[in-house]
C-alpha cells in the first residue's frame, strides 16, 4: 500500500495489555488490521471528499443545496463509523 495505507494502518492499529509479567514488565499485543479492512477505509474516505466536492459544485454553480448528495455523505459518514465501532473501536 502506498503512504496514506501505512498510516491509516498505523492509526487504526490498537496495542493492548497481553500479559504483567512476575518481572512487572508489561507486554503489549498489536492487533493490526487487514489490507482489505484499510482499503475499504481508504475507499470510504475518498467518496466522502468527493461527495463534498460535489456538493460545493452544485451549490456554487446551481445555488441550492442538494438534499440527495447531503444524504450520501452521510451514508459515507456512518459506514465508516460503523465499519471502525464494529471492529472494536480504534
Amino acid at each position: 500500500m502506498g503512504r496514506i495505507g501505512d498510516w491509516l494502518r498505523a492509526r487504526l492499529t490498537r496495542k493492548r495489555i497481553a500479559s504483567i509479567g512476575v518481572d512487572r514488565k508489561v507486554r503489549y499485543v498489536e492487533d493490526v488490521p487487514s489490507d482489505r479492512f484499510v482499503l475499504i477505509v481508504e475507499l470510504m474516505i475518498v467518496f466522502f471528499v468527493g461527495l463534498i466536492a460535489l456538493e460545493v459544485v452544485h451549490m456554487l454553480v446551481i445555488g441550492a443545496w442538494n438534499e440527495i448528495i447531503f444524504n450520501g455523505i452521510m451514508l459515507v459518514v456512518g459506514t465508516i463509523v460503523g465499519a471502525v465501532w464494529g471492529r472494536g473501536g480504534s
